[in-house]
């Protein structure tokens, strides 16, 4: 399983996402990944910023401290939140 698979197979586990966007660069082996990712999950209903990003943080844990992720940059949105910004 590719590291992008990885991680759109954990944000449905563990988030419920509904909505995932995953851009990577690097391969995640020799000098970790960087990955931006976009997580759109009602598991973030009533949560504050800093709380989703634990959370999402929380998910790869294993994989930042293995430095298989070297930068994790996290969008963590709302279904309503997310509508609304592909409105725009």
């Amino acid at each position: 399983m590719s590291l992008e698979e990885e991680i759109r197979q954990k944000c449905q586990d563990v988030l419920e996402a509904v909505h995932i966007d995953c851009d990577i660069e690097g391969d995640g082996c020799s000098g970790g990944a960087k990955v931006d990712l976009k997580v759109v999950s009602a598991k973030f209903e009533g949560v504050k910023l800093l709380q989703r990003h634990q959370m999402v943080n929380e998910v790869f844990t294993e994989d930042l401290n293995s430095n298989r992720i070297h930068a994790l940059t996290i969008k963590a949105w709302t279904p309503e939140q997310y509508e609304k910004k592909m409105k725009k």
